[in-house]
């Protein structure tokens, strides 16, 4: 999985195949349990405190706490609102991080069955001017779907 960079209209596209079925895999974009086992590493950060109201116009958030975040120091938040919840094919929301001062973007996540599990193709869009941002979320989003893939390969083990 390969991030991609569009500077031009300001987005980040990437694509995996997960080794699950789409409703599997919506559920471990979707609830807190989910999102917490396996949305991070111990070499980078890991989120908590994951909290979501699954349905358009609500609203979503969690915490992250880096690796290196010495003990008194506060973690990382990012918040949103849901926009677009079509279990098991589609979920969008607004993404405001706390480190880019709640700057809103738009993530849309889409999930196609295949053969071998499900297709999760991730757009980001809203950083059209933030080329430095832009670049830094695909960095992110190849961490983040990697971690997704290996959610599911650690349960098929």
């Amino acid at each position: 999985m390969t991030a991609v960079v569009d500077l031009t209209s300001g987005t980040v596209t990437g694509d995996i195949e997960i080794a699950a079925t789409p409703e599997a895999v919506f559920r471990a974009l979707t609830t807190s349990e989910e999102m917490c086992s396996w949305w991070g590493s111990d070499d980078t950060y890991h989120i908590f405190n994951w909290k979501g109201d699954g349905r358009p116009g609500g609203q979503w958030s969690c915490e992250a706490r880096s690796a290196a975040t010495v003990i008194g120091r506060d973690a990382a938040t990012v918040r949103g609102e849901f926009i677009t919840v079509d279990p098991p094919r589609v979920l969008e929301h607004t993404w405001c991080p706390s480190w880019e001062n709640f700057f809103a973007t738009t993530v849309r996540y889409t999930l196609e069955p295949t053969v071998k599990g499900t297709r999760v193709s991730v757009v980001h869009t809203g950083f059209l001017g933030r080329d430095d941002s832009a670049r830094g979320h695909a960095d992110g989003w190849n961490r983040v779907l990697g971690w997704l893939a290996k959610r599911f390969e650690a349960q098929r083990s």
